[in-house]
């Protein structure tokens, strides 16, 4: 009888141990590719973005979403830093561009920014989001899980 409650004691422990990993959120990102989206192009047609980690710890992030039909873009190249499962600082250029806003010129932002992925989105949106032609115009680039 001792053994067998021995034994279901390290089942259930096991078990336990198995499942804690799997719920438990981790600081590492999934490496390969992901959707990338800025709402002036759409998000029926995501971009797409390289994740890789690097051997620091952090993981580089580069690539691009185009509307093919008037111009636009939103182009990401640097590195991220992941502060919590659901929280991200970014170091690098982040570059949106769309005919309608800022004269049509590129509104280029370079230096760190953040990004957040509030609720029960499945998404980390920049929080840096004023464009630069003001106006409370505001750019959602989104990097999806």
């Amino acid at each position: 009888m001792k053994k067998i409650r021995l034994l279901l004691c390290s089942m259930l422990l096991t078990g336990y141990g198995a499942y804690a990993q799997q719920t438990t959120p981790t600081n590492q990102l999934r490496e390969g590719t992901h959707n990338f989206t800025l709402q002036w192009i759409g998000w029926d047609n995501p971009g797409k973005v390289q994740i890789k980690k690097n051997k620091d710890g952090n993981y580089t992030v580069k690539g691009e979403q185009r509307d093919t039909q008037n111009g636009g873009f939103v182009t990401i190249d640097g590195v991220l830093k992941v502060v919590s499962p659901r929280e991200l600082t970014f170091e690098g250029t982040i570059q949106t561009m769309d005919k309608s806003l800022n004269g049509g010129k590129v509104c280029d932002k370079t230096g760190t920014y953040h990004f957040l992925a509030k609720g029960a989105r499945k998404y980390w949106r920049l929080q840096e989001m004023d464009n630069c032609e003001g106006n409370n115009v505001v750019d959602y680039v989104d990097i999806f899980f």
